[in-house]
């Protein structure tokens, strides 16, 4: 019998046919639809990570295994933001923790786009996403984004701990280690910010996706000051404010992306928009499904 809150994700190739399997048990509930037809580089699958009654309860641990075959793309999605509630008095001592697990083999793609995590006022989260590259030809798309919490109840940054560990790494050695951690008096350092996401993209099938950052980045910096220019997309996005880094390590490349904006709604467009070359790789109807999703 499988523990509380564990689950698994299997996508292989076998006799030619995407073969996906998933399991899970509660709180943690785990769907893979049908994905659409085979691509000329992949075998697009998706599945979606959700918990019942909506959220994290407080206290909950979630931690789920994933192995993505060759020749598969698996997009991991969330329904909705993930929710973690508030603790109840008898367990404001416990935290809530969710590590999820994930293995790429070589000629595979991982896409991991859930929808950004929301703390309600005094929750305590715990996060960690490790992925290990097997082979320079394995690829990996990882979104890991946050609110300041349930504004329309006026709570914003007024959770007591988010604490966000993201790691990429060859069977060898740590390409990438990214630690987040907000706790005691941040709220005031976080003005005027509602929404915070970092994406990292590396390895040769997402190239394309990785340059796209680098040359409207490289853009931005060298474009010279319109006060009364017209308004379009960039001007539009002009209350994100991002920043790229090059990441280079033992043969894998690629780039991280930091970006924070004033609302959520602003700031999931902005990602929407940049990641749309990876719509040729999952395919019409996985993509569809992510630009759906929240």
């Amino acid at each position: 019998m499988s523990l509380p809150g564990t689950g698994n994700i299997d996508c292989l190739i076998v006799a030619g046919q995407l073969q996906q399997s998933v399991s899970s048990a509660y709180p943690l509930k785990i769907i893979a639809p049908h994905a659409g037809p085979e691509l000329a580089d992949f075998h697009p699958a998706v599945s979606y990570l959700m918990s019942y009654g909506g959220g994290i309860v407080h206290g909950d641990r979630i931690h789920v295994n994933v192995r993505v075959g060759s020749k598969c793309a698996l997009v991991l999605l969330t329904q909705g933001s993930t929710k973690v509630f508030r603790p109840q008095l008898r367990a404001a001592s416990e935290q809530t923790y969710q590590t999820i697990i994930i293995d790429v083999e070589p000629d595979a793609l991982l896409c991991l786009l859930p929808d950004p995590v929301t703390c309600f006022k005094d929750a305590m989260y715990n996060q960690r996403q490790s992925v290990t590259l097997h082979g320079p030809t394995a690829s990996v798309v990882l979104l890991d984004w946050m609110t300041s919490g349930r504004m329309s109840r006026g709570e914003r940054w007024a959770f007591a701990k988010y604490f966000s560990v993201n790691v990429i790494k060859t069977s060898e050695r740590i390409i990438v280690r990214d630690a987040l951690l907000l706790q005691d008096n941040f709220a005031r350092r976080m003005e005027p910010i509602d929404a915070f996401a970092l994406i990292l993209i590396l390895s040769p099938a997402v190239a394309d996706v990785a340059q796209t950052f680098r040359e409207e980045h490289k853009a931005q910096r060298i474009k010279p000051f319109r006060p009364n220019a017209t308004h379009d997309h960039a001007s539009e996005e002009q209350g994100i404010l991002w920043s790229v880094s090059e990441i280079e390590e033992h043969g894998v490349c690629g780039v991280a992306v930091r970006a924070a904006g004033p609302s959520t709604e602003e700031l999931k467009d902005w990602i929407k928009r940049r990641l749309f070359s990876l719509k040729p790789l999952v395919g019409h109807c996985v993509w569809s499904m992510y630009a759906n999703s929240f």
